[in-house]
């Protein structure tokens, strides 16, 4: 009987965890949908919002979902996700690098 309550409290934590997560990830999608559709600030406030909700929401999905919050005992995925977002990084800013110089090249006459 232990053992199951024990199991219980413990599957109770990871629930409220994922659902923790789910409900912030929520409020950080729709803050800056609501700033911007109704324009409440400006331009560069706008700005300054969605990028900080987006931050913001990615350490939540790692914190929760990934869960990469305990950095001892995940060394090596914390390793491996640094080194993807680098090939990420080199691939999405390569190829905007790449289709600029060709724009840069064939308006010239």
């Amino acid at each position: 009987m232990h053992k199951y309550f024990k199991l219980k409290c413990n599957l109770n934590k990871k629930v409220k965890y994922y659902v923790c997560g789910f409900f912030l990830s929520i409020l950080l999608t729709i803050i800056p949908f609501i700033i911007t559709k109704n324009g409440y600030f400006s331009y560069f406030i706008h700005r300054f919002t969605i990028i900080f909700c987006a931050i913001f929401q990615i350490i939540v999905h790692f914190i929760c979902f990934l869960h990469l919050n305990n950095i001892k005992k995940n060394f090596w995925y914390l390793i491996s996700l640094l080194f993807v977002l680098v090939i990420i990084f080199i691939v999405v800013f390569g190829s905007i690098w790449i289709m600029f110089n060709l724009n840069h090249h064939v308006l010239i006459k």
